[in-house]
């Protein structure tokens, strides 16, 4: 019998626990770190993971914002849900500097042959922008 079997003792079905969306500040934090500590020695490197870290930032507030609001929405493909952005927030300047940011952040992400990575100024704009955003949803 299963039962007996020490191996399967746990394979009864466990309840399923719904956790609340990260919060967007741990990657925000790191990307911070990784802007103020950058090593020329890594070259291309620290600036796409700062990027990285900033959209995942924003991606996680994204997750709260459509968590609080309009559950569902975290569904369906990220452009859409920046399009729907402004539907969702008081401020449409916000909601536009948010899609900017993200898609900014996600041509960060990838080499170009031929072109420069962000600059450290243009990485801290778009953490500016990511933060304001992220409290804006935290509000």
């Amino acid at each position: 019998p299963r039962d007996a079997d020490p191996d399967h003792a746990d394979a009864r079905p466990q309840p399923r626990v719904v956790s609340a969306p990260p919060s967007p500040f741990d990657p925000l934090a790191a990307a911070q770190r990784m802007l103020d500590a950058a090593d020329p020695t890594t070259a291309s490197g620290w600036p796409r993971a700062t990027a990285l870290l900033a959209r995942q930032a924003l991606e996680d507030a994204l997750a709260k914002l459509w968590a609080q609001r309009a559950p569902g929405v975290e569904k369906v493909p990220m452009r859409a849900q920046l399009a729907c952005l402004p539907a969702y927030l008081s401020d449409p300047e916000l909601a536009s500097e948010a899609a900017y940011a993200w898609h900014a952040l996600s041509r960060a992400i990838h080499h170009h042959p031929y072109e420069l990575d962000p600059t450290r100024e243009e990485l801290a704009s778009l953490l500016r922008s990511v933060r304001r955003f992220a409290a804006a949803v935290d509000a």
